[in-house]
């Protein structure tokens, strides 16, 4: 009993801490979308301001987040598998190549996005050597289009190297004589990674794809900045709600969707990796 008072103790001061903080803005939030906590008018129960999310505006908003969300999350994963496979090998080069892939995690954000901006934007570095290529006849809006393939790729240059990081340290604590012993009963190099390391590997891979479509999905720096001007995230629908037009109670609303579609991708995850685990014993 008192060893377990002892860990209470030692977690209080942190712990307790961010949950004061994430409590009180939380409930703040989720009062105010009901009009509870209001500064323009009387503090009263209402439905008014969710009924005002049932727009066009909002529903392409939303859409507009899931696909930057999943896609990020499922383009870093392709692109941080391989990477984190051939870093396992401790290959030559490899712990230069690690050394540069982890570069965008010293990053900010918004700086990021400002850096990628250059190299993508109209007359940017990209397509001036695609022109001086010859590959393209005129520069390509590759920035602020509709379907947001400038956010996406912004998105997956930045989180490559975190998923990567959680990937090698799933990777790391397969043993290597697993695959040793798949290679002495005549399994190849591609066998061994899809029926050994990819198995074991995956309950890692969910908690490095939630990881990375929580923190898409609501991002604000990088699709401010390299998202179209319609449909915006639904970050940028809540900061422009709240501070240009002043409708607080609606960007609380909004905010309280991007919570709860994020808790609820996490129990998918929680979901999926419970089944996993139940399949692989």
């Amino acid at each position: 009993m008192q060893s377990r008072l002892g860990i209470w103790l030692l977690i209080l001061p942190g712990a307790g801490f961010i949950a004061l903080f994430l409590g009180i803005a939380l409930g703040m939030t989720v009062l105010q979308s009901f009009g509870l906590l209001t500064f323009v008018r009387p503090s009263s129960f209402t439905w008014e301001f969710w009924m005002s999310l049932a727009d066009r505006q909002f529903l392409d908003s939303f859409l507009f987040s899931l696909r930057v969300g999943f896609g990020s999350a499922f383009f870093t994963l392709l692109l941080a598998y391989p990477l984190a496979l051939y870093l396992r090998r401790r290959a030559a080069g490899a712990w230069v190549l690690g050394a540069i892939l982890k570069v965008p995690l010293f990053v900010p954000a918004l700086v990021a996005a400002f850096l990628i901006l250059n190299v993508m934007a109209f007359h940017g570095v990209l397509n001036g050597v695609l022109l001086w290529l010859g590959i393209i006849s005129k520069p390509v809006r590759m920035l602020n289009d509709q379907f947001g393939w400038g956010v996406l790729a912004i998105q997956v240059w930045k989180n490559l190297p975190f998923q990567m990081v959680i990937i090698a340290s799933v990777l790391a604590t397969i043993r290597n004589d697993l695959e040793d012993a798949a290679r002495n009963l005549g399994a190849n190099w591609w066998r061994v990674i899809w029926h050994v390391i990819l198995p074991l590997s995956i309950p890692g891979l969910l908690i490095a794809v939630a990881l990375v479509f929580i923190m898409t999905f609501g991002d604000f720096a990088i699709t401010k900045i390299a998202g179209p001007v319609y449909p915006s995230s639904l970050s940028v629908l809540m900061h422009t709600s709240a501070f240009t037009l002043g409708d607080w109670n609606k960007a609380a609303c909004i905010g309280v969707v991007i919570i709860v579609a994020s808790l609820l991708f996490v129990a998918l995850y929680a979901r999926m990796a419970r089944l996993l685990q139940g399949a692989q014993s």
